[in-house]
């Protein structure tokens, strides 16, 4: 542990770095996005603060400025995301081998990104968008921030379509209805149709396609003509016998 850390153990109550990230996270779900950004701030300084952290203190490092990111991008703070984002490239390289507690790559473009869009950058964030793409071979969440925070690019706009093309079919979760990419974050459905909305896309045939798809699934499932998830209803499907054996008996 490093030195200051004890200061906001004190302060905020806790026992150890990732207890400190797990209250972080909790206070987001909250929406207590203050005192997130706060007590971030302060847990990411006093592990840069530390010149010689060890490899589980730079994995810390990198999940608090993940977090940090986020908050301040949803607080519009935007210099100091920018400044946050910059760093969490920086401490991410630092971690040569691929480490799973700090995720995928493409998610820090994507973080990146966003910080970007939010300050104004249009072309720096426009570079992220489509390097977290290509990255993560074709993150839809990725290309819907993209549509929605750098408009009527035709670049992002395709890539859009794109990922929303192979993004497969309509789920329906509880009570929410999301498109989930194999192997890729899921998105909310209305998410994805306000963005079909956007005056960039009224008129593009790919993007009217798309929003016909995704409602008519919708009205699928809710009137019990389709699988309220496809995907697993066909792994099922396959699951049984083909024959019923009791017929040649």
């Amino acid at each position: 542990m490093i030195v200051g850390y004890r200061c906001v153990v004190s302060m905020f109550g806790m026992n150890d770095p990732n207890q400190t990230l797990m209250q972080l996270e909790s206070y987001i779900r909250d929406g207590r996005l203050e005192m997130s950004e706060v007590m971030a701030t302060q847990f990411t300084d006093m592990f840069l603060q530390n010149k010689k952290r060890s490899k589980q203190d730079q994995i810390m490092l990198v999940k608090g400025l993940q977090i940090l990111c986020d908050v301040l991008v949803m607080r519009n703070k935007v210099t100091l995301s920018t400044t946050s984002a910059k760093t969490l490239l920086r401490e991410r390289k630092k971690i040569i081998q691929s480490n799973d507690m700090i995720g995928h790559y493409f998610q820090d473009l994507h973080r990146c990104a966003k910080c970007f869009a939010l300050a104004g950058k249009k072309r720096k964030a426009k570079s992220f968008f489509v390097k977290a793409f290509k990255r993560s071979g074709g993150c839809l969440a990725s290309a819907l921030d993209g549509v929605l925070m750098i408009e009527n690019d035709n670049k992002i706009s395709d890539l859009f379509l794109r990922s929303l093309s192979n993004s497969g079919p309509v789920v329906k979760t509880g009570q929410t209805f999301i498109l989930q990419p194999e192997n890729l974050p899921p998105v909310e459905v209305t998410k994805i149709l306000h963005a079909l909305e956007l005056s960039g896309l009224q008129n593009n045939e790919l993007a009217q396609q798309q929003k016909s798809r995704i409602n008519s699934q919708i009205n699928a499932i809710q009137s019990g003509e389709m699988a309220a998830n496809a995907k697993l209803q066909s792994a099922l499907d396959t699951l049984k016998p083909k024959h019923d054996y009791y017929e040649y008996s």
